[in-house]
C-alpha cells in the first residue's frame, strides 16, 4: 500500500502525460486499500470456519483498465474494461480476479430516433451478510446484453422499448438467491417537458430459468415477472429536483404457487443545492427481491438514507451519509414461517480529493449495526479506507 500512496503522489507532481475530456483512448489504474472488522458479518462472539480467516481483515484491490470514448456523426461508442485483483490478508481463500467490462453504442437514426445497444460484465463476491458459509466464497458472475429505443414522432411524446437477456452465475450452490438466465421486455410512453422534467409509463415482462433446481427446498424451474412502473423527474426550482418511480411487481414461480409474490415498489428521491458548495440528497424507496428460504420466499426492503455534501475548495469535497433500513423477510416457507424481521443503521463519512481532472484521491468510513429476530443474524461492522485513480 506504501508503494500505492507513493506512486500516486508522484504522478500529482511529475507526470505530463494524464488524460483530458477529449481523449478517446484512456488507461486507468486504480487501488483501494480497505480494513472490515467484520468480513463474514458474524454474531458478537463467533468466528468464521476458514482456513486462516479472522474476523477482521485487510483487503487490497488493483484496478487495471481503459476506457474509449469516441463520437461520430451521430453516433457514440463506449467501452470501460478493468481487470480486478482482490486480496485478502487473512482469508487468502477469499481472493479472486475479475475481468469487468461495459460497452455500449449509442445509436441515433434522427434526433428523434435513438437509442443503446449494450453489453457488460461484472464479476463479485457475495456479500456474507446473506451468503453465511464461512468457509468458502461464492463469486457472481453477471452478464447483460441488451438493446432499447426512444422514438419521439411528435416532439414531447416519446415511445420507448426495449430487450434484455441477462445471466447471473453464482460459483457456489445458494439456493436463496440461486443463479438464473432471464429474458425481459420492456414497453412504455414518455411525456417531456421544456424544463427537462418528465414523466413516463414503462411495462416489464421477464422470463427467468433457475440454473439450480432444488425441489425438496422448493427451488423450482424458474419464473414469470410482470412490473408496472411510472417514472417521474421534476426540476422544481433551479437548485432543486425530484425523481421518483412508483409500480406494482407481481412474481409467479413456473413450479411452485407457494414461492409467489407481488407488491408495491418505489423510490423518492429529492436533491436540493442549498448552495454554491453544499447539497443535500434524501432518498425513501421499498425494494421487493426473491429470498426463497425454508421460512421465507421473497423480502421487502425499506430504506430512508441522507445524504449531505460539502464543497471545501473546488478540488476537495467531504460527504456524510446515514441510512436506516427494515429488512422483512415475507411469503411462506416450505416448513416454517419464522417472520424474519432485519433492522439496519448505517452511517459513515467521505473525503475526496482530485488535485488535477484525471487524479483522484478518497479516503472513507461506514459502521454498520443490523439486528434481527433471525439466530445469529444480528452483526455490527466498522470499514475505513484509502482509494486513488490514475486517468491518461
Amino acid at each position: 500500500m506504501r508503494f500505492v500512496i507513493c506512486y500516486f503522489f508522484s504522478y500529482v507532481f511529475t507526470c505530463q502525460a494524464l488524460a483530458d475530456s477529449n481523449d478517446v483512448f484512456n488507461v486507468v489504474l486504480g487501488s483501494t486499500y480497505k480494513h472490515d472488522s467484520n468480513v463474514f458479518r458474524l454474531s458478537s462472539g463467533l468466528q468464521p470456519a476458514g482456513a486462516g480467516a479472522q474476523r477482521w481483515d485487510n483487503i487490497l484491490r488493483t484496478d487495471l483498465g481503459f476506457k474509449i470514448n469516441k463520437n461520430y456523426s451521430l453516433q457514440t461508442f463506449k467501452i470501460d474494461y478493468a481487470y480486478v485483483l482482490t486480496k485478502y490478508n487473512n482469508a487468502k481463500f477469499l481472493d479472486f480476479n475479475a475481468s469487468n467490462y461495459k460497452a455500449a453504442w449509442l445509436w441515433s437514426v434522427t434526433p428523434s430516433l435513438k437509442g443503446n445497444l449494450s453489453a457488460d460484465r461484472k464479476v463479485e463476491i457475495i456479500n456474507y451478510q446473506d451468503y453465511r458459509t464461512t468457509d468458502s466464497k461464492n463469486i457472481r458472475t453477471t452478464q447483460a446484453k441488451g438493446f432499447d429505443f426512444d422514438w419521439s414522432p411528435h416532439n414531447n411524446w416519446h415511445l420507448l422499448g426495449g430487450y434484455t437477456m441477462m445471466d447471473s452465475i453464482n460459483s457456489q450452490t445458494f439456493l436463496a438467491e440461486t443463479s438464473f438466465k432471464l429474458n425481459m421486455i420492456d414497453s412504455g410512453i414518455m411525456y417531456s417537458f421544456s424544463s427537462a422534467s418528465y414523466v413516463a409509463l414503462k411495462l416489464r415482462h421477464s422470463n427467468a430459468e433457475n440454473q439450480t433446481v432444488n425441489f425438496a427446498s422448493f427451488i423450482g424451474k424458474g419464473y414469470i415477472e410482470n412490473e408496472g412502473v411510472l417514472n417521474a423527474f421534476w426540476a422544481l426550482t433551479g437548485k432543486s429536483r425530484v425523481s421518483s418511480f412508483f409500480g406494482y411487481d407481481i412474481h409467479t414461480d413456473k413450479t411452485f404457487s407457494l414461492r409467489d409474490y407481488s407488491g408495491y415498489i418505489g423510490d423518492i428521491n429529492y436533491a436540493w443545492d442549498m448552495s454554491s458548495k453544499t447539497n443535500l440528497t434524501i432518498d425513501l424507496s421499498r425494494k421487493l427481491s426473491s429470498f426463497q428460504t425454508d421460512y421465507s420466499s421473497y423480502s421487502v426492503l425499506d430504506t430512508l438514507s441522507i445524504k449531505p455534501t460539502w464543497a471545501v475548495t473546488s478540488k476537495i469535497i467531504v460527504g456524510l451519509n446515514g441510512q436506516i433500513s427494515k429488512r422483512d423477510y415475507l411469503g411462506n416457507g416450505p416448513i416454517t414461517s419464522l417472520k424474519r424481521v432485519d433492522n439496519s443503521l448505517s452511517y459513515g463519512m467521505t473525503i475526496d480529493w482530485a488535485p488535477r481532472n484525471a487524479m483522484m484521491l478518497g479516503i472513507n468510513a461506514q459502521y454498520t449495526d443490523r439486528g434481527s429476530n433471525a439466530v445469529d443474524a444480528t452483526y455490527s461492522d466498522f470499514m475505513a479506507g484509502i482509494n486513488g485513480k490514475l486517468i491518461f
